[in-house]
């Protein structure tokens, strides 16, 4: 045999080892995946992590509770603000205007602009 036959054969069961460990790592990978497939190991880890991080934030939130509270009025506020500036502007314009004066008033003026020569 020459150099280059010895060469090819130890070049082949390099191969066939190779082969061998690649399929077995690709049975059991198929073994696996053949219980469930990737779709659904996606959708249960991504299941898994939204219920983790629900749960880290409803202790964060009853820990921190005021300050959940706060942020939230806060965002109702700003989101409510043009109703709130109406209403606050229809007060002023209240307060700062003078009231018609009743008719018991008026009557009353009247009567002495009567009385008074």
């Amino acid at each position: 045999m020459t150099e280059a036959e010895k060469a090819l054969v130890e070049d082949r069961a390099l191969r066939d080892g190779a082969k061998a460990v690649f399929d077995d790592r690709l049975a059991g990978i198929r073994g696996a995946l053949g219980a469930k497939g990737i779709v659904p190991r996606a959708k249960d880890e991504a299941v898994d992590r939204g219920r983790a991080a629900a749960s880290e934030a409803a202790e964060i939130a009853s820990e921190y509770r005021w300050v959940v509270v706060s942020t939230g009025l806060a965002v109702l506020a700003w989101l409510l603000r043009r109703p709130l500036l109406r209403g606050a502007d229809m007060v002023r314009a209240r307060l700062f205007e003078r009231e018609p004066a009743s008719r018991w008033q008026r009557w009353r003026k009247w009567i002495e602009q009567k009385v008074r020569p």
